[in-house]
């Protein structure tokens, strides 16, 4: 660390302290004020927490470390968390990099960092992760979970070529957002899939009675994120003799329609919260899982999450129910594309004719077992079991530890406009 951020972090450290006195020192006031010291720094875009998939990857992986610092840059849900020693938003704007780094540093308030993860979103993430590197000169994990530069201008080219230069380990979550960022910007870009809670792993084939796989309900898991996605559904099932029921934690409310114009469509909401228990012991017992993706048409409105980003809860399924999956949508999407190289389900377009098919092929029982087989062969390779120690490890390696992740990713089925319409000029 330079002269000049040190005696930032001093100036900060003694605010810290001289709140503790003024609070007179107490439990309460150490466990406001007291800031973790060789703390591990993630760094994301919103609050850590069960209402989306990254945030529940997140927990999962890192929820049982305890020196944790948990830094985003917005609030979408009140600033609630229940992650990390400390966490903290900080959001920078168009300031100069000086300045960013001074953000940085007074919302740590005297804590220190060890090492750093990012999972960027928004052009601050990655400056608060940029700023964390050079402020405290530790190895910085640049992990990429949703596109927001190749398919979308969420984060500018310089920006991302910054962040990913000063890596020293670059993760992406599907095989196409590895060959992608890899041949736009040079560096290698290794596999890491989303994992499975272990402990909710069977030991044994979960298999259903045929009688079962005729007569109950499939369902739908997690949230539906594109309002184009949402509305295919809806006219797909919409007279197609299918209940679907959705489970959501988010409590729908992302919806611009009602719960009751969702269930005359044969889309009937499920008022939550569901503890992973309970929702495993659902989807046990679910004949299929449906996931909503996206057409890849001009008029997806989630083209950059539905082209590259792996879905998490599609570990989750395979590895803690084995129900199999019906992707809809696109089968050049990338929830598409690893279902049906894994075997564990299959892909249907937004046409109900399509869908009544494929709900009819995939409820037989030869087709299901044969499914519920793959997913149980897959299942130990997702679980959760030290995949945290496997990034840290790899981190301070510079590269990949071993290869229990890259040996899973399937081939990469990416759109060649993806990377050459939008690639860096050459230097």
């Amino acid at each position: 660390m330079s002269p000049h951020f040190e005696e930032i972090r001093l100036r900060n450290q003694a605010l810290a302290d001289k709140l503790l006195a003024l609070t007179g020192g107490g439990q309460l006031a150490r466990t406001v004020y007291a800031p973790p010291q060789d703390a591990d720094a993630i760094v994301g875009h919103i609050e850590i927490n069960e209402h989306h998939g990254v945030g529940v990857l997140l927990q999962r992986l890192f929820g049982q470390y305890k020196n944790v610092v948990s830094i985003r840059s917005r609030n979408y849900y009140g600033g609630r968390q229940d992650f990390g020693a400390m966490h903290v938003c900080i959001s920078h704007g168009d300031v100069s990099r000086d300045i960013t780094i001074w953000n940085v540093l007074a919302g740590l308030r005297g804590a220190t960092i060890q090492r750093v993860l990012c999972v960027p979103y928004f052009p601050d993430d990655a400056l608060t992760a940029i700023a964390l590197k050079e402020a405290f000169g530790v190895p910085l994990c640049t992990f990429l979970m949703d596109d927001q530069n190749l398919c979308s201008d969420g984060i500018s080219d310089p920006v991302m070529t910054e962040l990913l230069a000063k890596s020293s380990l670059r993760l992406a979550i599907s095989a196409q957002m590895c060959a992608g960022y890899e041949a736009k910007y040079g560096h290698k870009i290794w596999f890491m899939p989303p994992v499975a809670p272990a402990r909710l792993i069977p030991k044994e084939l979960n298999q259903l009675p045929e009688q079962a796989l005729r007569e109950r309900q499939p369902v739908i898991l997690g949230n539906i994120w594109g309002q184009h996605w949402l509305e295919s559904l809806r006219a797909t099932v919409r007279g197609s003799g299918v209940t679907l029921r959705w489970y959501n934690n988010s409590e729908f409310r992302w919806l611009s329609c009602s719960a009751e114009d969702l269930a005359r469509d044969g889309i009937v909401p499920q008022q939550g919260p569901h503890p992973d228990d309970t929702l495993v012991e659902i989807l046990r017992q679910a004949p299929f899982v449906v996931l909503p993706s996206g057409t890849l048409e001009e008029t997806d409105d989630r083209r950059f999450i539905a082209q590259l980003s792996f879905p998490s809860r599609i570990p989750y399924i395979l590895a803690t129910s084995h129900a199999p999956i019906l992707v809809m949508g696109s089968p050049q999407t990338a929830a598409a594309q690893v279902v049906t190289h894994f075997g564990i389900g299959m892909v249907a377009p937004y046409q109900r004719q399509a869908f009544s098919e494929a709900v009819e092929r995939i409820r037989h029982p030869d087709l299901n077992l044969a499914m519920r087989r793959a997913a149980f062969r897959l299942s130990p390779r997702f679980a959760d079991l030290g995949a945290a120690e496997w990034i840290w490890q790899s981190l301070a390696k510079g590269e990949a530890m071993d290869g229990r992740y890259e040996d899973l990713m399937p081939s990469p089925s990416l759109d060649p406009g993806v990377s050459i319409a939008r690639s860096l000029p050459a230097s």
